[in-house]
This record gives structure tokens, C-alpha cells and sequence, in this order.
């Protein structure tokens, strides 16, 4: 037996499933919360949580499992730390993965980012010395040498 309820199409005699299932909600805190080293992070389900951390200088981006010991919620081995050109490349792939699962029948909720805190933009990042490590954001070097005509009239 099924374990899912499904509708039957009139007359075909197909079998069709709920456009958009319910999605299970899990709790967002839009401003996070900290842990024990002091990074801050949000809770993607109970045992699992994305962390902005730093190590060695560098700003990770963590999405690992956790497990309680001790009363205690500790980092699991299953997960990644991904970089800041790495998780901008991610952000970036976002709209064609979303639209891949849409094409594949399975629906995203989309977040209203009208409401959360604005982002500096990358004019104040320059200003400050950092860098995006985003290289297809950056503006395309001009070719000096196809506009020069200096070498085009000594030959």
C-alpha cells in the first residue's frame, strides 16, 4: 500500500500526484544564534545547522550534522565548509537549481528578501580592501594592446 494519498485523473485511469505536497516547516531564526566558539548559526533541522565560522583567517561557511553528547551539540564528521568563492558560486547556481527542481515536479519555497537586513554591496567591499573572490563579478581588463595603434605604424 501507499503510504502517500494520490489522486486518480478522470477517465484516463493515471494515477497523479499533489502538485505541491506539504513541505514539513522547520523553525528560522533570521537573526541566529551563537555557539560555543562564538560563531553564529542557523538551524537547517534539529541536527543540522549552517555555521559562519574562521579558521586560519579565512571565513567558512559550514553546513555539517550534529550530534548530542553530554547535553552537549557537537560538529559531526558528514558535512562541508565551503569558502567565500565557493559559496558565492553556490549562490549563484541557486535560480538554475531551482528551476532543474521545478522541472522535475518538486517545489521550492522562495524567501522574501525585502525583509531581511540589507547587504553591503560590492562597492563598499572594494573600499574596505576586500575582495568578493568572485572573478566573473569584476569588470573585464580593457585590451590595451588591440587599441594601441603605436605598434600597428613602426612596422
Amino acid at each position: 500500500m501507499a503510504s502517500r494519498l494520490r489522486k486518480r485523473a478522470s477517465g484516463a485511469g493515471e494515477i497523479v500526484n499533489d502538485e505541491h505536497p506539504q513541505l514539513k516547516r522547520t523553525k528560522f531564526s533570521a537573526t541566529g544564534n551563537v555557539d560555543a566558539n562564538g560563531d553564529r548559526y542557523w538551524e537547517i533541522s534539529k541536527l543540522r545547522r549552517v555555521t559562519i565560522s574562521s579558521f586560519r583567517g579565512k571565513t567558512l561557511v559550514n553546513i555539517r550534522e550534529y550530534y548530542e553528547k553530554d547535553g552537549q551539540e557537537l560538529p559531526g564528521k558528514k558535512g562541508i565548509s565551503l569558502p567565500i568563492d565557493q559559496f558565492s558560486s553556490l549562490v549563484t547556481l541557486l535560480p538554475d537549481i531551482e528551476l532543474t527542481l521545478k522541472d522535475s515536479g518538486v517545489y521550492v519555497p522562495r524567501p522574501d528578501y525585502a525583509c531581511r537586513h540589507s547587504i553591503p554591496n560590492q562597492d563598499h567591499n572594494e573600499a574596505s580592501g576586500g575582495d568578493s573572490g568572485l572573478g566573473a563579478s569584476r569588470l573585464p581588463r580593457k585590451n590595451i594592446e588591440a587599441t594601441s595603434e603605436e605598434d600597428e605604424s613602426e612596422e
